[in-house]
Order: C-alpha cells, then sequence, then structure tokens
C-alpha cells in the first residue's frame, strides 16, 4: 500500500499518516494526525476510484501518476519574503488531476462503481429448507441465555477447566454448532431448573443435546401450554423429568430421525 501511494505520487507524510506509521518526534506526529486528516480522505477516495478503474479493466487510468498541488499555501516571492512571519493559512487541500488537465482524474459519475453488494443474508433470494433451518438454529445457539464456557465459569464461579469436566461427565447440558465452540444455557444457575436438567440428562444419556434443549422448552398441554423448564418447581421435578426424557426418547425414533439414520 505504502509503495504504490508513494509510486502515484503522494506526499510520504499524507501515506505515513494514514498507515500509522510513527513519527519519532511527539510533537510533529502529533501535529501531522490533525493536519493532514483532509488530505488523508482524499487520497483514500482517489485510491477506492482508481481500485473501480482497475475492476473495470481501465488499467491505464487506474495507474496514471498524479498531479498533486495545495491550495491555501502562502507563494514565497524573495529572500526576504522568505525572512518574513508567514500569516496563518487555511488547511492545504489536495487536488488530484492528470497530467496537464485540469479535470479530475475520476469522473465519480461515469466510473465510480456502486456500493459494495449486500450480503447474501440480505438479498432477496429465496433460502432452501436447510439454509433456513441452519440460520435458525444459529439464532438460537447465539441467543442471549447461552453462554460460552469462560463466561458461564465466571457465572458459576467455577474455573473453565472445571466446567469443561462437568459437561463431559454429563452433568451440565452444552450444545454444539460446527466449530463455534459450546455453549451453556444459564438455566444451570437456577438450582431447580439445574436440577431438572441433570436428572434429564442422566435419563438420556447419549441423547442430542440438542433434543434435549427442544423437549425441555417445548409447550406442555398439561402445563397449559408452558414448556418443563418454565413450570419447575420443587414439587413438580419428578413429574416433568419423565415427560421430558420421555420426549427426547421419542425423538429419536421420529421418522425424520429414521431417514437420517
Amino acid at each position: 500500500m505504502s509503495t504504490a501511494l508513494n509510486e502515484i505520487g503522494y506526499p510520504k507524510v499524507w501515506v505515513d499518516a494514514q498507515l500509522s506509521h510513527v513519527d519519532p518526534n511527539k510533537v510533529s506526529a502529533t501535529y501531522n494526525h490533525a493536519e493532514y486528516v483532509e488530505q488523508r480522505r482524499r487520497m483514500m477516495q482517489d485510491w477506492a476510484d482508481r481500485l473501480d478503474l482497475f475492476e473495470q479493466n481501465l488499467v491505464e487510468l487506474a495507474s496514471m501518476p498524479l498531479t498533486v498541488h495545495l491550495e491555501g499555501v502562502p507563494v514565497i516571492l524573495d529572500k526576504e519574503a522568505a525572512s518574513a512571519p508567514l500569516k496563518p493559512a487555511a488547511v492545504p487541500l489536495l487536488i488530484v488531476t492528470k497530467p496537464g488537465d485540469a479535470m479530475p482524474l475520476v469522473s465519480a459519475a461515469k466510473h465510480r462503481l456502486p456500493a459494495v453488494t449486500s450480503p447474501r443474508s440480505v438479498m432477496k433470494q429465496p433460502l432452501s429448507d436447510i439454509q433456513r433451518e441452519r440460520m435458525e438454529l444459529v439464532d438460537v445457539f447465539e441467543a442471549p441465555h447461552n453462554l460460552p464456557v469462560a463466561e458461564y465459569a465466571k457465572m458459576a464461579g467455577k474455573s473453565r477447566r472445571w466446567i469443561s469436566y462437568e459437561i463431559k461427565a454429563g452433568n451440565l447440558l452444552a450444545l454444539n454448532l460446527g466449530n463455534r465452540g459450546q455453549r451453556v444455557p444459564d438455566w444451570h444457575l437456577d438450582p431447580v431448573k439445574h436440577a431438572l436438567i441433570q436428572a434429564v440428562l442422566k435419563l438420556s444419556r447419549g441423547s442430542d443435546p440438542w433434543q434435549i434443549y427442544h423437549a425441555l422448552l417445548q409447550p406442555r398441554a398439561m402445563l397449559r401450554g408452558r414448556s418443563a423448564l418454565e413450570s419447575a418447581t420443587a414439587t413438580n421435578l419428578d413429574k416433568l423429568i419423565m415427560a421430558v426424557s420421555t420426549t427426547v426418547k421419542e425423538s429419536e425414533w421420529s421418522p425424520q430421525q429414521l431417514r437420517l439414520t
């Protein structure tokens, strides 16, 4: 980047300021950083315009060296004038032109490309069922109540190593999603909910944690449309444990699961 900008013809101090190269003189470094803001802005806009030209295969125009002159800089006519104090002037402005031409190097209306294309997630394209399910799964995984292991360990007052041991031992519900690591629902921080989840984990060893997760949140007619997790109390734990465990077992033998196996 530095080589390209210098070869095009930009002053080295502007390039260094833009690339955060440190001036050993702290005073001048502070001054340069403040004074060259407008120049750097114009320089980077010109650089962006050149990239647009390259993308349109206008290589010669994109590579053309520029002519730089400054507006607002006092002109010294002779030696006597050089010794006279200079009047404060406005911050010099960068004017980028073709050699011997007064027109701007890049015509914004003609050469600038439109803004970067919107991400696929916001483009109006039909999503497949698999894509939609995956996006919904990511949203659930990143829900505020699902905490990264390190964050959960901090809130639980335990070491991360101990939490990892508890997950491996099957005492904590941990969700996995590709290379995004593991997340533990903060439900475990509630003693009653923790007891419910632990009991279901023991009765459902080898089951997919996601199935257990959804079974805990499934609305139930016996609970007037509420989930087992929402309705858990010290007096109804046994009933809820059996209901959730049964749902997990039934989900393992659903037609969809049979097709997957």
